[in-house]
């Protein structure tokens, strides 16, 4: 089948903003490829949905029809829907797919149950699933124990033809890499590597389906915030299984439709925002664990907020363990920014990733500086900003914890942004792990000054260094503005001369 010819026919190049119009080929292409690939019925399947739509769908319809039928590409247009390059009404439909009406009826919900050895004795089930998610239905029951006691709770069930559909998808993404690059190649566009970083994150991917590895994901979220009285967890139930997950329900709604609902004040927003952002970017990054989880799929579907107002992050089928040296890694990034330090910056990058080209990677470092000098605090965001220019132009490929790390908090700070706007996510982050550094000083005066076991992932000696550094770190700044404004001179010169 053409997909090509059928896309151009669809409009879908208007779903790529002007900002990025070299690559709207590269997009429409590679979904092309990627669609061709699947079986002639799955084609098909697709096809019909097109025509189902009707001849006057818009193309947000359009592609919001295609990413239904493929669970990874509904999981990609989950990750787009809070990004703000994206058109209001490509957001909005994109946005539809991280709650979706469920298409499974009571006596198909049944069968599963039973085919996993669900026993429903005591059990009441709902008369309809509650939501449909990329691989997964929510089924909402009761249980009622000999005592009479009552427990509500729902049942995360692996819908079957979701787990198939994605099992095909991941085989085709190791090959779906190479077609990329080659579509760069054709077209002339900046050479990217896709193909092994789509290899590493096809086999995170597919933990969405293996639901035992998200129970335990749970229970360790379930210990992460046990202090924490702004945000819970829901609690396992026992009938859970590798493709069923038993939970305890949830009462409320997605974050923003129930701060919109209530009609929340700025105030309030601000605060809801930074306890989101002190819960799951702060409070694991300031652990003195080896591994840290994060949720690695906190989309505005995922976040809930319930009666008690309070923070429910669900779907923890993705989640990021970042081990104790990536965490040092990007204190050792912050760092150097504070330092001004070009050379700190470069290898500190190359701790996080593998870099196929040094001079690109020194230049990634040199514009890190830069961006300090034109107003960029170098905090935990300045820290995500030089990460995503590093694998853009600097050459450098993240590991795939990492990857999904980087695009979870991407997710994060896209739904802050639409709840509360004005919410620093520095001031929160920063001031949690000073407070940190504050407990932490008794202890450092009697302990060794190099080692970096502790939470703030820095040593004393480093700490040191960087205080002692500030009247270098100060000059290299101000010799850099007067570098930068000398070269905008010059430049300004040259257009002068060729006028």
């Amino acid at each position: 089948m053409d997909w090509t010819a059928l896309f151009s026919n669809m409009e879908m190049n208007s779903l790529v903003p002007d900002c990025y119009a070299k690559w709207k080929p590269f997009v429409k292409g590679g979904l092309a490829w990627f669609l061709g690939q699947l079986s002639e019925d799955r084609q098909q399947e697709i096809l019909n949905d097109q025509l189902a739509l009707g001849p006057f769908a818009s193309a947000p319809q359009r592609l919001e029809s295609v990413l239904r039928r493929c669970p990874t590409l509904h999981k990609l247009g989950q990750i787009l829907a809070r990004d703000k390059r994206l058109s209001p009404e490509l957001r909005q439909s994109l946005q539809r797919l991280e709650s979706l009406p469920p298409r499974m009826g009571l006596e198909e919900i049944k069968a599963i149950l039973r085919r996993e050895n669900i026993d429903l004795s005591g059990i009441t089930l709902a008369e309809k699933p509650l939501a449909e998610a990329s691989v997964a239905v929510i089924m909402p029951f009761t249980f009622t124990d000999a005592a009479g006691r009552q427990t509500d709770g729902v049942f995360k069930i692996v819908r079957p033809e979701a787990e198939k559909a994605l099992a095909k998808e991941l085989e085709l993404w190791p090959e779906l890499g190479k077609a990329l690059e080659k579509i760069c190649n054709e077209l002339g566009l900046p050479k990217l590597e896709f193909a092994g970083p789509l290899s590493e994150a096809a086999l995170l991917v597919a933990d969405e389906v293996r639901l035992d590895r998200e129970q335990i994901h749970m229970r360790r979220a379930k210990e992460l915030y046990r202090d924490v009285p702004e945000v819970a967890i829901p609690t396992l139930l026992p009938w859970c299984t590798s493709r069923i997950t038993a939970m305890s329900l949830v009462r409320g709604k997605p974050l923003a439709e129930a701060l919109n609902s209530s009609n929340c004040g700025k105030a309030e927003r601000v605060r809801i925002a930074e306890k989101l952002i002190d819960g799951l970017i702060a409070r694991p990054f300031w652990m003195s664990e080896t591994w840290a989880i994060f949720h690695g799929d906190p989309h505005g579907g995922n976040i809930f907020y319930d009666e008690d107002g309070k923070i429910v992050p669900l779907d923890w089928s993705l989640a990021v363990e970042l081990p104790k040296h990536d965490r040092v890694a990007i204190m050792q990034l912050l760092m150097g920014g504070l330092r001004m330090d070009e050379k700190a910056i470069t290898q500190a990058l190359g701790k996080l990733g593998i870099s196929s080209d040094d001079e690109k990677l020194n230049s990634a470092g040199n514009w890190a500086v830069s961006s300090i000098r034109k107003g960029s605090f170098p905090g935990f965001v300045w820290c995500l900003s030089v990460l995503d220019y590093a694998v853009e132009f600097g050459g450098l490929r993240l590991r795939a914890e990492l990857a999904l790390f980087r695009k979870a908090l991407f997710s994060l700070l896209a739904l802050v942004e639409d709840i509360a706007p004005k919410t620093s996510t520095d001031s929160v982050v920063v001031g949690a792990g000073l407070a940190r550094l504050l407990r932490e000083w008794p202890s450092r005066a009697l302990s060794d000054p190099f080692t970096r076991n502790w939470s703030t992932h820095v040593s004393t000696a480093e700490l040191m260094k960087l205080c002692t550094d500030m009247p270098l770190s100060a000059s290299r700044f101000w010799f850099g503005c007067w570098s930068d404004l000398l070269s905008a001179e010059n430049a300004k010169d040259k257009v002068m001369e060729h006028a």
